[in-house]
């Protein structure tokens, strides 16, 4: 993007270096973005693979205004403690005269500077929209750092993944739930709750649980989740785990007869299926109370 324009330096000041100790992995990276997201109040778009730009990552906040000074007060600190390992730059649209505005790190001597640059060479004071490049190490870095993004919740600093990625997770320095899950959970902080966990689940996500139940009979520890919730009257979006259930069934060719008196479920094959109440398996439990949220 910086090569779209012929930009002047409209403002240089010198910022504290912080005493940062965490380890610069793609962890303190997702952190920088979370946090990110809380100050823009706004999830962010991702593009990677733009072609003269391959090792870099484009991050996208749309639609709010800030401040120079308000940014680099907030978010300084994380640019200097990245830079060995991402340069990150910052780009948005002068609000009055609609110009493009760049944000840089500049390094000089051992010291640090807020560089803001314009077109016309005019300081900036409010700026609409963000967009961040971040350069990475190479192509592959840029890929990595992208596939974390996509798995990442911005409100909750939870990762929803497959288990293939939970190497990834331990060489970042991610904790990752211990637990017998569909899925694997990595999450930015440890104050995390079995509802958090659930929440983030996105509707694809779902309904791969329920294929899991449906076809190979694996009662993962989500259904437990799911039934503890269900049992408290606390769960949240239940009217979409009821689509995710029917959506599998749908999937699976499953045949659902219910009437006043009667249920009856017959899979794929035509072969009747039984589940019950008092079954050890939360998912039986889980479906049932799905079906009939009035029955005991």
């Amino acid at each position: 993007m910086e090569e779209m324009h012929y930009f002047k330096e409209s403002q240089r000041e010198e910022i504290p270096v912080p005493d940062f100790k965490d380890n610069i992995t793609r962890k303190l990276l997702l952190q920088f973005l979370c946090d990110l997201c809380t100050w823009a109040q706004a999830t962010p778009v991702t593009s990677v693979g733009i072609k003269k730009d391959a090792h870099s990552l484009y991050i996208l906040f749309r639609n709010f205004a800030f401040s120079e000074q308000d940014f680099w007060q907030t978010f300084g600190g994380y640019l200097i403690a990245l830079r060995p390992k991402w340069k990150i730059g910052i780009f948005g649209t002068e609000l009055s005269s609609q110009e493009t505005a760049a944000l840089l790190l500049d390094q000089q001597n051992g010291k640090f500077y807020a560089v803001q640059k314009t077109i016309s060479g005019r300081y900036a004071d409010s700026i609409r929209s963000l967009c961040l490049r971040i350069e990475c190490a190479n192509t592959e870095d840029a890929a990595m750092v992208n596939l974390l993004c996509q798995h990442m919740d911005w409100q909750s600093g939870i990762l929803v993944a497959d288990w293939d990625l939970r190497e990834a997770f331990e060489r970042e320095y991610i904790p990752w739930l211990h637990q017998s899950t569909c899925y694997c959970y990595g999450n930015l902080s440890e104050d995390q709750e079995q509802q958090d966990y659930l929440d983030v689940l996105s509707f694809p996500q779902k309904v791969g649980l329920w294929l899991q139940f449906l076809e190979n009979g694996i009662d993962y520890e989500e259904f437990a989740w799911l039934y503890d919730r269900i049992s408290a009257q606390e769960l949240n979006g239940r009217i979409e785990w009821e689509l995710a259930v029917y959506a599998a069934l749908n999937q699976l060719e499953y045949a659902l007869k219910i009437s006043k008196s009667e249920f009856e479920l017959y899979d794929g094959s035509g072969e009747r299926r039984y589940f019950s109440f008092n079954s050890e398996q939360n998912a039986q439990r889980v479906f049932l109370k799905l079906l009939f949220p009035l029955n005991v």
